[in-house]
């Protein structure tokens, strides 16, 4: 798979915060920081997340490069090199970057690469009801979204 991508559907988000749980419990996350997380704003639910942007603000505003992009397109953060300045979570125009007051990093989501690894989806795509969330490369999300409009419309 080359370049993957994590799609959202918010009108199909039931706002039950499955994806923030499963992420939390993936991660070893206490209270606090969410890698994905699920606002209310009547009537809809809207899923926050990181886009792992082509040309990530976040990336592009860390004095120390600790953030970067591996071959699939996953914005990466290396812990180790993370000064906690917290520069890539204002610059993250999504609001998807968190800061660990415990560990003192930025964190965010990374589409659960050890996962990946191992042929298996993210926590958040895994634990969501609705299937609301898609992980793929593009073409295979088109396909998904294709094949998901076609078969709303024979519902309809």
């Amino acid at each position: 798979m080359g370049k993957i991508s994590l799609i959202f559907f918010k009108s199909d988000c039931i706002g039950c915060h499955s994806c923030e749980i499963a992420c939390k419990q993936e991660h070893g996350l206490g209270v606090g920081p969410r890698l994905v997380k699920v606002i209310e704003k009547a009537p809809d639910f809207i899923p926050i997340y990181c886009h792992h942007c082509a040309d990530a603000p976040c990336k592009n505003a860390c004095p120390v490069e600790a953030i970067s992009r591996n071959n699939q397109g996953i914005v990466l953060i290396d812990n180790d090199l993370c000064i906690g300045c917290k520069a890539c979570v204002e610059a993250c125009p999504f609001g998807a970057m968190q800061f660990d007051e415990d560990r003192e990093i930025a964190v965010k989501c990374d589409m659960c690469i050890e996962r990946l690894k191992n042929n298996e989806e993210p926590a958040c795509a895994l634990a969501c009801p609705t299937h609301c969330i898609i992980l793929g490369d593009m073409k295979d999300i088109s396909d998904r979204i294709e094949k998901r409009a076609m078969e709303e419309k024979k519902r309809l």
